[in-house]
């Protein structure tokens, strides 16, 4: 009987460890899929990130269809500064990728990327 208790008390204390480290540190959402598996480097992670930002939105494109595919893919886009960004948050680092451009008349005439993070 003791010793049921004892392994019950275990595997409470387990579920709620782990329970509270997923709430703290959610493994969703996912990053976009032109943020996934880049280099372990971060300064190698953020030429790569930005070759996959040219390639997958090559210019002449409109603010509208960039803001609109960059929200589909999960980014968070702030119009009135023109940018967009996705973070990930996760023991031990917080991840940031985020794509900048500058437009005329609603064309985007440059567009860049970076991707960095903060780890303990």
């Amino acid at each position: 009987m003791l010793r049921k208790l004892f392994l019950g008390g275990v595997a409470l204390l387990l579920f709620l460890i782990i329970g509270g480290y997923l709430l703290l540190f959610p493994p969703l959402p996912l990053p976009p899929e032109i943020a996934r598996k880049l280099p372990g480097n971060f300064a190698e992670a953020d030429e790569e990130f930005g070759r996959r930002v040219s390639a997958a939105f090559p210019l002449p494109l409109s603010v509208d269809e960039l803001t609109a595919r960059l929200s589909e893919q999960g980014f968070l886009v702030d119009d009135a500064n023109s940018y967009a960004k996705f973070e990930k948050s996760g023991f031990p680092c917080t991840l940031v990728w985020r794509v900048h451009w500058e437009a005329t008349d609603g064309s985007i005439n440059k567009l860049a990327s970076r991707f960095g993070g903060v780890c303990l």
